[in-house]
């Protein structure tokens, strides 16, 4: 477990996904809409979950976030971040952002990786701030990557 600014986040169980899902559907809302060529970013939690891929952020024991990633070729991949948008400027995204962070140094990853999509001009300039450089493009993605120990 891990806890910052009263957010704690803890790995997720089965019982967890409904919820989940219904985070990630609401964080991605408005993209979902502007943007037709978007995956479907809530799929596969059921499977994520039982590899221990998932993690979630609880406040008052509701979940207000989640993050699925895990190591993939050595380095430590960030496959989604979600944030309930009610919640929006509370720091529950950052929280979640530096377990990442942990985590992936824990498992002696040098490297972080994440990709999103080319249209989300402000996802892509939060993560800079955070840290992240563009790495690559693939059609609609922008591969992005950060080192772990800076």
């Amino acid at each position: 477990m891990f806890i910052i600014k009263g957010v704690r986040i803890t790995v997720a169980q089965s019982n967890d996904a409904v919820a989940i899902r219904k985070v990630i559907k609401a964080a991605y809302a408005v993209w979902s809409v502007r943007l037709p060529d978007l995956p479907d970013v809530a799929g596969g939690v059921d499977e994520d979950i039982a590899a221990g891929r998932v993690w979630i952020a609880v406040e008052k024991e509701v979940i207000v976030g989640c993050l699925i990633g895990g190591m993939v070729s050595g380095r430590w991949h960030l496959a989604n971040i979600a944030g309930s948008p009610d919640q929006g400027g509370r720091g529950v995204g950052k929280a979640l952002m530096a377990f990442a962070l942990v985590e992936a140094a824990r498992l002696d990853a040098a490297e972080m990786t994440l990709a999103t999509h080319r249209k989300m001009l402000g996802v892509i300039a939060l993560y800079k701030r955070l840290g992240w450089e563009v790495s690559g493009e693939d059609g609609n993605k922008i591969m992005m990557r950060r080192s772990t120990h800076e």
